[in-house]
């Protein structure tokens, strides 16, 4: 199952601190920041388990987080990934000269990947390095 024409938004989280107090290669710090947080009625059209790893695409790549239902909302068609190197994944990297790259507006589909693998931290960015 997917969902297409998503808003992808990113920021910072509560969780996802205290989580960062111990560091950032720990279980903890996946479970706060590798998740993509969805509005109840999108979360229908997935029909899978909170938890269900998910893959999200947009222009400028993808990366498998876990799925999450808010408690918040609601805010149909919005989608949240916490800031860190699984949204860094996704996000616009043009910084327009300031720096810092776009983590806000971005449009995203979402595959469900039951039984994928969510990496951690330091499996994501070798990953990475690997494919370059």
């Amino acid at each position: 199952m997917s969902i297409d024409n998503l808003i992808l938004l990113t920021g910072r989280t509560i969780n996802q601190g205290i989580a960062l107090e111990g560091r950032k290669t720990t279980r903890e710090n996946v479970r706060a920041a590798a998740i993509c947080i969805f509005d109840k009625e999108d979360f229908k059209k997935l029909d899978c388990m909170a938890g269900t790893p998910v893959k999200v695409i947009t222009e400028y790549g993808e990366v498998i987080v876990h799925s999450i239902l808010t408690e918040e909302g609601p805010h149909p068609g919005i989608i949240f990934i916490p800031m860190g190197p699984w949204a860094n994944q996704v996000v616009n990297p043009d910084t327009q000269s300031t720096g810092t790259p776009t983590f806000k507006g971005m449009k995203a589909k979402v595959e469900v990947m039951k039984g994928a693998k969510v990496l951690v931290a330091l499996e994501l960015i070798k990953q990475l390095r690997e494919v370059k």
